[in-house]
Parts: structure tokens; sequence; C-alpha cells
């Protein structure tokens, strides 16, 4: 089952201006609707916090990295904070988070089928 499919919208904050969301969402995915904050306020709100040095260099994010450099992805100029880590949430129309992952490097995301399992019990 599809993200879509699953009757779930997409939408990706980031930290930093608005010229960023429009310049990279619009060039990496322009099918999402992409928002950014300049302060980290909402990253707070959701229980999201700044990576520590050990997780800056850990084997895992180290890894994903790699696997990342592989796949064609390069690292381009940073904005916001470079160390707040990121995650993964579904927030229902009420504002209820049905579903929250919390990242432990940069490159830790949650499985997609997993995520659509959960939310398919979740819904059902």
């Amino acid at each position: 089952m599809e993200i879509t499919e699953a009757g779930l919208q997409v939408v990706a904050i980031g930290l930093g201006q608005p010229k960023h969301a429009e310049r990279y969402c619009g060039k990496l995915a322009p099918s999402l609707t992409c928002l950014t904050n300049e302060e980290p306020e909402l990253n707070h709100a959701y229980g999201l916090t700044r990576a520590g040095i050990f997780q800056l260099i850990s084997p895992s994010g180290m890894r994903n990295g790699v696997r990342a450099s592989r796949a064609g992805f390069k690292q381009g100029k940073a904005t916001g904070d470079v160390r707040m880590l990121p995650g993964t949430f579904v927030v229902d129309t009420n504002g209820v988070v049905l579903y929250a992952y919390y990242s432990d490097n940069a490159g830790d995301h949650p499985d997609i089928a997993d995520l659509l399992a959960e939310m398919q019990v979740q819904l059902a």
C-alpha cells in the first residue's frame, strides 16, 4: 500500500527559511508540501533533540551516510541546526499524533512498509 492510498498526505517540515523549502523541495520532492521554521520550537514541541557527539560519529550514522552517497545523494550546504535530529510523525486532522519515530541520526528513518502497517492497525 502506498502512502496516498492509505489516505495520508506527506508534509516535510525542516529547519530553515521558506526559500530553502522552495528551492530544495521543488528540486528533490516536487509532489510534497514542504514547510520550514526558522526556530526549533516546533522540533522541541514534538520531542526532537539535538545530536550528541557520539550520534554524529556513530557507526550506524556513518553507514547511513555511505548508503546515501552510493545512491547518489550528496550533502549540500547545510541550513538550520545541523545537529537537530529528524523524526517522522503521522498526525491526524485533529492534531493527534498517531505515530512517532525519533531518529538516532540524520540518516535514520522508519521503514515505510512498517509505518503503513502500523497505520493500518491504528485506522482499523
